[in-house]
């Protein structure tokens, strides 16, 4: 059998984890970005997106209500997952720094090139997120996110 027989090799954990990392990758930035956003723009003060605090964006329940039915809304339920999510940042971090520099090793090991450039990525996006929510910027978009 030559080089070019061989099919390339796979890593089904590392494709789970990555698949793991971008989804709670997504629901964080949603829940956390996306608000601050949605916020700004229900205030109409754009400059708040890099000053979150209550005193410029009120509060982050005042900029999800949509109408009276916005209980029966979906994107009212996904947006507060999403904002639940967020609040969990160290913890959720933690765990996808974990769970990614665990499986990094076995993808290595496996010789899945594709999946380990995609895993060394999004963990390095965590551990990026991490360091964020330690700044004094990461504080007071925590603080406002659990008014």
């Amino acid at each position: 059998m030559t080089e070019v027989d061989r099919a390339p090799r796979v890593s089904r954990p590392g494709r789970a984890v990555v698949w793991v990392q971008l989804a709670f990758l997504v629901a964080y930035l949603i829940g956390s970005f996306g608000m601050v956003i949605l916020a700004a723009v229900h205030a109409d003060d754009l400059g708040a997106i890099l000053h979150p605090g209550l005193e410029r964006l009120d509060d982050p329940k005042a900029s999800m209500s949509i109408g009276p039915d916005s209980l029966w809304n979906p994107l009212v339920w996904v947006l507060g997952v999403c904002r639940l999510i967020a609040w969990f940042l160290y913890p959720l971090g933690i765990a996808m720094l974990i769970f990614g520099l665990a499986t990094l090793v076995h993808t290595v090991r496996a010789g899945d090139r594709r999946t380990t450039a995609r895993l060394a990525v999004l963990t390095a996006i965590w551990l990026a997120l991490l360091l964020l929510g330690a700044t004094p910027y990461g504080a007071a978009l925590a603080n406002w996110l659990l008014d």
